[in-house]
């Protein structure tokens, strides 16, 4: 079997360089280069590699483009521009990705939902993460953003709702890291979920991103027997399980940053729709809001997706000055086709129900105190701002 550095270099030329690989081929065959096939222990899936002198070429065309996925090693370069974004079908017009690079971001963030996979079979996650990548309007970006990270919500995972008793999650981590382009040294290779933490930038201008996995370890939820099926609260479940809240602790407690961005697939304020939510695990909710509190600066927000729809909430936690944030990005591509009620007491905005993005801007000139900027934006504009 081929080492994970290996199969990572592969996913990056995969992504970034698809047609330096159509030429490659073309020469391989030509010069009748030998083929290695390993089999995947994880699904079992037998995959031809080009070798080990083709290889090296491939990763040489792709390392002299941009660092544009799950960088590692971020260097000094300063983040003043962060974008976001959910709910997005590989199968829909995608208009967003132009104006998304026309802001010039140095990160992009998926929140979840990247693509609409939905399914448990190998070849299918990777049809639906290779069409989008297939994408020019994206590929177009990817091949400008500094930097590229994300973690999954349910169907990326690969059902609808799912948790941890989701039989194929293994092989949906496995797709997701590849469309990502997760660096093999990355830790979060080596342990269950894909939950992930990232630090850019030089000292006095640190932003650290926590990206949560809201899907692999999370306990049952049960809906009610109403017309509107309800999500039961689960009052003994887990929705991160103990190794992720052991490592969350850890990266809250030891965390120096200048600006902390916390990513969750569905919305961590917002508690009193019908859908998913973390309000549904209430004793886990309170954990991470006490958590915040007692740990994180006031230079913490959270941003989240899934809800097809994008609004901005705001809590009060007992040790901060100013309310802690929920900057809800929601979707892409798919939106609700209709204005419908769906109560948030905590919304400081109206729902936007147009295709969306999230935009964070970072001024630095005072780098005790950063000035930060954080709007929801569409085909048209902003739709909303407000300043942390």
């Amino acid at each position: 079997m081929v080492s994970k550095w290996a199969k990572v270099v592969f996913s990056r030329v995969y992504s970034c360089c698809l047609p330096a690989l159509a030429i490659l081929g073309i020469c391989t065959n030509a010069m009748m280069l030998p083929l290695v096939t390993y089999r995947d222990e994880t699904t079992g899936f037998e995959m031809k590699h080009i070798n080990i002198f083709t290889s090296f070429v491939v990763c040489v065309i792709s390392l002299l483009g941009t660092s544009n996925v799950g960088a590692a090693e971020h260097g000094s370069r300063v983040i003043e521009k962060i974008a976001f974004g959910s709910c997005n079908s590989q199968h829909k017009p995608q208009p967003l990705w132009t104006l998304i690079k026309r802001d010039t971001p140095d990160l992009w963030i998926w929140t979840g939902d990247n693509v609409y996979a939905d399914t448990e079979s190998f070849g299918e996650f990777r049809k639906a993460y290779d069409l989008q990548l297939s994408n020019q309007d994206y590929r177009a970006f990817v091949e400008e953003v500094p930097f590229l990270i994300g973690t999954w919500d349910d169907h990326d995972y690969g059902v609808n709702d799912g948790g941890s008793e989701f039989a194929a999650k293994r092989i949906a981590k496995q797709e997701l890291y590849r469309f990502l382009g997760v660096e093999a040294s990355h830790p979060s290779w080596d342990r269950e979920g894909v939950y992930q933490s990232y630090e850019f930038g030089p000292t006095g201008q640190i932003v650290k991103i926590i990206l949560l996995d809201t899907r692999w370890f999370r306990d049952p939820i049960l809906k009610d027997a109403s017309p509107d099926a309800q999500y039961l609260p689960n009052d003994s479940g887990t929705l991160l399980g103990i190794k992720q809240w052991e490592w969350l602790t850890n990266e809250l407690k030891e965390n120096a940053a200048d600006l902390t961005i916390i990513v969750s697939s569905i919305q961590l304020l917002a508690a009193e729709h019908r859908f998913e939510k973390w309000a549904n695990f209430p004793n886990e909710r309170s954990k991470l809001l006490k958590l915040i509190n007692d740990y994180a600066s006031e230079k913490t927000i959270v941003i989240s997706g899934d809800r097809h729809a994008g609004e901005i909430s705001a809590i009060d936690l007992s040790s901060w000055k100013k309310p802690l944030l929920d900057i809800t990005s929601s979707g892409l591509t798919n939106v609700w086709s209709r204005n419908f009620d769906e109560s948030n007491s905590l919304a400081i905005t109206e729902k936007i129900i147009k295709p969306n993005y999230g935009f964070i801007e970072i001024d630095w000139n005072d780098a005790s105190d950063p000035d930060v900027r954080i709007s929801i934006k569409g085909l048209h504009g902003e739709f909303v701002n407000v300043s942390l």
